[in-house]
């Protein structure tokens, strides 16, 4: 698509449209720094969008009312400015600006930000939607790119991201793009209690263990030909993570107490927030495994790496809920520039989150609550900024500074599981002996 940006010399057009063409999109620049005619605007354009710091409505309004006679009135005109008061936004409509969006800054990338996140939502950056993946970014593009390319194989894939980036839905668009039917096995990990991993993932005969008074099929060779996705293999136990090198490596399981090896005809699809360099140099994580498995990697970006996506999530999750409980809410005007202020520490999974809930409390008109999506995201920046870890520069030495923030981490994230230790280890991506040194420490202090 080609769009035109009109900007006052404040606005940094250039290398705006430097990170736009980035994304795919061409772009034609114009300066309103004088009286422009119709013949200085490079067309065809599909979309036009005027960028302007003005604060003074009138202003505003003159600009838009030029970029529409220059444009004309077939070409939908974006009016990007600082958030204009609800009543004002008619008047700006009026004097040609279909909508109007405001960006986080007027920092380069925030406004690029939020003008892709616009043409994504109207369907001007294609594609923007693989199944049940959301977003038109040119990061997540590459990651449908890797999805089509990869899913046909068999080889083993790892998907590494944060918590919430969506590794769950990746894992089955591959399995929906290999051909390999509706048998798809997804297993979390962390759910194993860990003296049975081993029983659920392989399988035992019967009089394999104590309890074990009939033989059952592991959760590996219940998928057949399918897929297998095993989430957050960086909570395995290193003797669960040699057998699934094996399987890995002679594609064949031996059920607990069995003499017999099976066959193993399913893909396995492995995932994990954890950073498995660092977990192979602690003795965490098998090397070995970790050689086996990196042959192909899908990297999820974090949500706050693309923004842009955040008005079309937004749509799905509101038609999520309106599905969902038989309503026709809608977000107010206005209302996702907000979310472009806040980082996402907890990704789309966090941004869902706070859709639901502030659809929950939507108004006798169906407009969502925007109280509660500013409180939503005040809220998260309060308690992330009750963890800020507080420092002198002209006194405090760096080992000061990292054992103040051991301190308020291992604090907080006791506090966060109730005090529960071993939920505690495995967010903390810690070893069980690593852990306990790291609080022996801090608590003896």
């Amino acid at each position: 698509m080609t769009v035109a940006l009109f900007a006052s010399d404040k606005i940094a057009l250039p290398e705006i449209a430097s990170i736009l063409s980035r994304e795919g999109v061409t772009v034609s620049t114009q300066a309103l720094t004088t009286r422009l005619s119709r013949n200085d605007v490079e067309l065809p354009i599909t979309k036009g969008f005027l960028i302007t710091t003005e604060s003074g409505l009138v202003n505003i309004g003159e600009q838009a009312e030029q970029v529409r006679e220059l444009m004309g009135s077939q070409v939908g005109l974006v009016l990007c400015a600082p958030r204009p008061a609800f009543s004002d936004r008619e008047f700006l409509r009026e004097c040609g600006a279909g909508e109007i969006v405001s960006p986080q800054s007027w920092n380069a990338q925030h406004v690029v930000d939020r003008l892709l996140g616009q043409m994504i939502v109207d369907g001007d950056v294609l594609p923007f939607r693989l199944g049940s993946l959301w977003g038109g970014t040119s990061k997540i593009r590459a990651i449908y790119s890797q999805i089509e390319t990869l899913g046909p194989l068999s080889e083993p894939i790892l998907i590494l991201g944060e918590t919430g980036t969506g590794k769950d839905l990746v894992a089955r668009e591959i399995h929906n793009s290999s051909g390999r039917g509706n048998s798809y096995v997804p297993v979390n990990c962390p759910e194993l209690h860990g003296d049975l991993i081993s029983s659920e993932l392989f399988g035992h005969e019967r009089g394999a263990f104590t309890g074990a008074d009939k033989s059952r099929v592991g959760l590996i060779a219940s998928a057949g030909k399918g897929t297998v996705f095993l989430d957050e293999i960086g909570d395995l136990d290193l003797q669960s993570q040699a057998k699934l090198l094996r399987v890995l490596e002679d594609r064949k399981v031996r059920r607990i107490g069995a003499n017999q090896m099976e066959e193993v005809k399913a893909r396995l699809i492995l995932a994990t927030n954890r950073d498995l360099d660092a977990a192979c140099n602690e003795g965490a994580f098998r090397q070995d495994l970790y050689e086996r498995i990196r042959g192909f990697i899908i990297e999820l970006p974090p949500l706050r790496q693309r923004k842009a996506d955040i008005p079309l999530l937004v749509n799905h999750f509101v038609d999520e809920f309106n599905q969902d409980y038989g309503t026709a809410h809608k977000m107010p005007d206005g209302g996702v520039d907000f979310l472009f202020q806040h980082s996402w520490p907890g990704n789309v999974r966090e941004l869902r989150a706070t859709i639901r809930r502030a659809a929950a409390y939507s108004d006798s008109s169906g407009a969502i609550s925007s109280l509660v999506l500013h409180e939503s995201v005040r809220r998260t920046q309060a308690h992330n900024m009750a963890h800020a870890v507080p420092f002198e520069p002209a006194t405090d030495t760096w080992r000061d500074l990292l054992l103040r923030a051991q301190k308020t981490y291992f604090h907080a994230l006791l506090n966060h599981t109730n005090g529960n230790r071993e939920a505690a280890i495995k967010l903390s991506g810690l070893s069980r002996s690593q852990f306990f040194e790291k609080i022996r420490g801090i608590f003896e202090d």
